[in-house]
Formats: C-alpha cells, structure tokens, sequence
C-alpha cells in the first residue's frame, strides 16, 4: 500500500499564494473560502470531539460537507451557524 502524504500546512505555504489576504483558491463552487471561518469552524469541532482537516475541506467536496453536516449536528449554537455558512459557500450562495 502506497503511504498518502500529509496535506500541506498552511504555515509552509508562501506568502504569495495567500494574496495578501486570508481567502485561499479552493475546488468549491464560491471558488475561495474564508480561513477565518475555515479555522473557526476547526476549533470549534476539536472542541466538541471530532477531526477537521482544513486542506482536505478546500479541495474534496464530500469531506467538506461530511464535516459540515457533522458539525450541524452538534450541541454548540456557534458551531452550527458557522456549518450554515460554509455549506452557503459550498452551495455557491451568498457571496457568488
């Protein structure tokens, strides 16, 4: 079995792929995600228990809303309203 490589941090990526800003090129509809929001929602489901990984969320659909219905499912009322508004974004929604 091949051994899958780990996603690339954040922290290793050059200044100049971030475009000055925190919005990265990701494969969703909206075209790009807000870090902040990515991030947000990462801690806020390491906190309840559960695993997000913030690379695999940019670039592999079914992950992302896997996690975002996870995260809807939860006890925390923040947590829930971010899922809502990545799932907007993966929709393509407001925003687009």
């Amino acid at each position: 079995m091949i051994p899958i490589p780990d996603a690339t941090e954040l922290d290793k990526l050059p200044r100049e792929f971030f475009g000055g800003g925190r919005i990265l090129p990701a494969l969703v509809p909206a075209c790009c995600v807000d870090m902040g929001l990515l991030a947000t929602f990462q801690d806020r489901m390491r906190a309840a228990g559960e695993t997000v990984l913030v690379q695999r969320m940019r670039y592999d659909r079914r992950y992302a809303l896997e996690r975002i219905a996870l995260g809807h499912a939860m006890a925390d009322a923040l947590l829930r309203r971010v899922a809502v508004m990545l799932f907007e974004v993966y929709q393509g929604g407001p925003g687009r």
